[in-house]
C-alpha cells in the first residue's frame, strides 16, 4: 500500500514538472512575415545553388564559372545556416525554388557558352541577387525576431558582395556594396517579406 501512494506521488510530481520541461525545449513559433521570409531566402538560395551547378557545366567564360563556383560555396553554407534557423523556429522551408525561378532553371539547362552565360549573368547574378537583397535589407530593418533579424543583417554584406560581382561581369560601374541601390526601370520594386504571396507554413508545437 506504501508503494503504491509513494508511485503515485511521483507520477503526480512528473506531470506537474514535465510540461514546464518541454516547453523549455520547444522551438518557438514565428510571426507570418518572418516564416514568409525564411522560406523566402530558402527558395532564392535554392535558386543560386542550382543556377550556379548548371553554370558549372554549361557556361563558357571563365570568370562566370568562377562566380558560380563562389555562388555554390557561399549560398550552401548560408543555406545550411537558415535550414537550422528555420528548424527551429518551427518554419517548413519549399523543397525547390519558386515558380518563376524554376522556369529560368529551365531556359539555362537548354543553353551553353555565351548565350548560357548572357542569361546566368541577368538572372542569377543580377536579377536574383537584387531581389534577395532587398529581401533581406527589409527583414534586417523590420522582423520581429531577433535571430531572423540577426542572419539578415549578418548575410547582406555577402549578397552586396555578390551583387556587384554580377555588375562587373555584366559590364556595369561598381556601386556602393553597403547600399542598396534603388529599382531603375524594368526592376521590380522592393520585397517585403510580408508581402509574399506564399503562405508560411509553420508546424504547430507539441
Amino acid at each position: 500500500m506504501k508503494t503504491t501512494t509513494w508511485l503515485c506521488g511521483i507520477v503526480a510530481v512528473c506531470l506537474l514538472i514535465a510540461p514546464g520541461v518541454l516547453g523549455g525545449v520547444q522551438a518557438q513559433e514565428l510571426a507570418e512575415p518572418d516564416a514568409r521570409f525564411l522560406q523566402a531566402a530558402a527558395g532564392s538560395g535554392m535558386f543560386e545553388i542550382e543556377a550556379a551547378e548548371l553554370a558549372k557545366k554549361r557556361a563558357g567564360d571563365g570568370d562566370v564559372k568562377a562566380f558560380a563556383a563562389k555562388m555554390l560555396e557561399q549560398h550552401r553554407a548560408m543555406n545550411a545556416q537558415l535550414k537550422v534557423l528555420a528548424e527551429s523556429k518551427q518554419v517548413i522551408l519549399p523543397t525547390e525554388p519558386s515558380e518563376p525561378d524554376r522556369g529560368t532553371l529551365e531556359q539555362l539547362s537548354n543553353r551553353t557558352g555565351p548565350d548560357f552565360d548572357a542569361l546566368y549573368i541577368e538572372k542569377a547574378a543580377m536579377d536574383a541577387h537584387t531581389m534577395a537583397s532587398r529581401l533581406f535589407e527589409t527583414a534586417a530593418r523590420e522582423s520581429k525576431d531577433p535571430q531572423v533579424r540577426d542572419f539578415a543583417a549578418h548575410s547582406r554584406p555577402m549578397l552586396a558582395e555578390h551583387l556587384a560581382m554580377g555588375r562587373k561581369l555584366q559590364g556595369e560601374p561598381p556601386a556602393d556594396p553597403d547600399k542598396i541601390q534603388p529599382a531603375v526601370k524594368g526592376e521590380a520594386p522592393a520585397v517585403s517579406p510580408a508581402s509574399r504571396q506564399a503562405p508560411a507554413s509553420i508546424a504547430p508545437a507539441k
